[in-house]
């Protein structure tokens, strides 16, 4: 278990502008959340909850999206300045870290046992949610990954869609063909390196897609407790030859989720590794584009062993909450029912499947991605809580992506080096456990 965790349920201060409900006022619960498709989704709900639901409880969401790209930055300026708000959506991959600066604090007190009950598949103890076999987090919606295909690009290049990649190899052929046959309109696949999830999502899950027991953020081995960085070797290979050939649509560097979603919406790009949420910004879009997918591509030799997925979005309440009671009730509003209905409403991929035919009327592109035996939930992985000298995984696999002539093997070595270190230097003073990650 994380040290610091026992300190994270600790009440240490209050930080809603609106204050805990003193005098004749309802209880104003700040909640911060990463802006997009599922943000424009709980708003209107939310407005709505308050004027009905909220006003009879007594109490008031007050609810702020912050930029996508900022997003984790904003957060840790909040809690590092004492603004941070009761409560708010902590990333899966960061709640570890969060934990062990005591900035949130678990919710088995707070919230219903029914709604810890309907999470309950996505909090078991391997998940980033739970330290310490305690919940800190609770999601709210699916993110499983498929390769994303336009239909018609594949056809005008002469390729099967009913047939799509599933190598490395197999991928570059396909996007040489349909960037040959796009004629500078179109480009074979769309790698968003500029995206803050470029490596968790778009690099980690391809070496784990064919080893079940590696987790993210260093390739860390669920089985041995070693990191084996090493393993990127292939789809940072595969990678650097989509953009050096020209395959990949251009500017991959600066390229976000938004511009890539964008111009996959206008029919710009053949192929894009993403999760169910992506289809929803492109529907958003008005797009006309006929999907379909395939399964995560290995490297050559590889056979797909699984879809490694989340139970993504989850909320937390902060250690900071003035009213931890009325904090746990709005968690309960986030990832309730009625809320799940709302998303799927809006096309957005609910974590309750008693909502998902909902979802799929509303965003037909979702029907892609109905979960299938081989979708399973990642495991948490040490990289958040230990405390790492040197190039951390994303900016070093971001750049060696960009660089073709880089030193791979030995830059890989060395980043595999600095983990395992940083990881035994933290068993070894205490502040992570072995158990905690090692199955």
């Amino acid at each position: 278990m994380v040290a610091a965790a026992a300190g994270a349920a600790a009440l240490l201060a209050a930080c809603s502008d609106g204050g805990g409900g003193g005098g004749d006022g309802p209880t104003v619960v700040t909640v911060w959340d990463r802006a997009g498709a599922e943000a424009d989704a709980r708003q209107p709900f939310i407005e709505e909850w308050n004027r009905t639901v909220g006003a009879e409880e007594g109490i008031r969401i007050e609810y702020v999206p912050q930029a996508i790209e900022r997003y984790e930055e904003i957060v840790r300026q909040g809690f590092q300045t004492d603004r941070a708000p009761d409560v708010f959506h902590a990333p899966s991959a960061l709640m570890g870290g969060f934990v062990a600066a005591g900035w949130v604090a678990p919710i088995d007190d707070v919230v219903s046992e029914d709604v810890l009950a309907q999470a309950e598949p996505y909090l078991q103890d391997t998940s980033e949610l739970v330290w310490g076999g305690r919940p800190y987090g609770i999601p709210t919606v699916r993110s499983n990954v498929r390769m994303i295909i336009n239909r018609e690009l594949f056809e005008q290049a002469g390729l099967d869609p009913d047939q799509p990649p599933e190598t490395f190899s197999e991928v570059e052929d396909a996007a040489r063909a349909i960037t040959e046959s796009g004629g500078g309109d179109a480009y074979g696949v769309a790698l968003p390196v500029g995206w803050i999830g470029f490596s968790q999502w778009v690099v980690d899950l391809v070496p784990m897609a064919s080893n079940p027991d590696l987790a993210q953020n260093g390739l860390f081995d669920i089985s041995t407790g070693e990191y084996v960085s090493q393993d990127y070797e292939p789809v940072v290979r595969h990678y650097q030859r989509l953009i050096d050939e020209g395959w990949a649509y251009p500017g991959a560097t600066e390229l976000d989720i938004d511009t890539a979603a964008s111009a996959f919406a206008e029919g710009e790009v053949g192929m894009i590794l993403q999760g169910g949420a992506f289809t929803s910004a492109v529907a958003q879009l008005d797009s006309d584009v006929e999907m379909s997918t395939g399964p995560i591509p290995v490297a050559d030799g590889e056979e797909l062993a699984q879809v490694p997925m989340n139970a993504g979005f989850p909320y937390s309440i902060s250690s900071t909450a003035e009213d931890p009671e009325a904090a746990g009730r709005v968690l309960e509003v986030f990832a309730g029912e009625e809320m799940q209905s709302a998303l799927a409403e809006e096309g957005v991929p609910p974590l309750d499947e008693n909502a998902w035919e909902v979802a799929v009327q509303a965003n037909p592109y979702l029907e892609h991605f109905a979960l299938d035996d081989l979708d399973t939930q990642w495991p948490k992985h040490p990289g958040g809580v230990i405390e790492l000298e040197g190039e951390p995984v994303p900016e070093t696999i971001e750049r060696l992506v960009l660089t073709p002539d880089a030193d791979v093997p030995g830059e890989l070595d060395g980043l595999s080096q600095r983990y395992q270190q940083a990881f035994e230097e933290a068993i070894e003073n205490g502040t992570v456990e072995r158990d905690e990650f090692v199955q």
